[in-house]
């Protein structure tokens, strides 16, 4: 295996790792956005019982939500970001695995190659010995 070929396979390997950290965190700020919105749904769900405790505490609550959709805001925008930087690692995988790809199978070939020049070169050795009979005198 050559040189260029092993470099690749681990350029891959380590490209597809980034590419999964990538999606990791694309996931971890949707399930962020998820548990804010649960948050918030509750909290609007409090505020429209028309309790007592509503009432009272209605700036408070009406703070925290200002709070978490301020939060809500910058995980889109974080989201939209990520989606962007998972996008362009996914590009990079494809474009590792097209490399390692085209590398494995020119190894392949030269193999090949290799593997038909010997046993020409075996068949020409095993020709000539053959000829060799045949011109001798008996």
């Amino acid at each position: 295996m050559s040189e260029r070929l092993r470099r690749s396979r681990r350029v891959l390997a380590v490209q597809s790792q980034l590419d999964k950290l990538a999606e990791w965190c694309l996931i971890d700020l949707q399930s962020q956005a998820v548990v804010l919105g649960d948050q918030q749904r509750g909290l609007v769900r409090f505020m429209s019982e028309e309790s007592a405790l509503a009432g009272i505490f209605s700036l408070t609550m009406m703070r925290r939500l200002q709070i978490i959709a301020e939060r809500l805001a910058a995980i889109a925008a974080e989201q939209e970001v990520q989606r962007g930087r998972h996008l362009d690692e996914r590009s990079r995988l494809r474009r590792a695995e097209r490399i390692v790809g085209t590398l494995e199978s020119e190894a392949r070939r030269k193999v090949a190659l290799l593997r038909l020049a010997e046993s020409i070169e075996a068949a020409l050795q095993h020709g000539s010995k053959a000829s060799r009979k045949l011109t001798k005198p008996p």
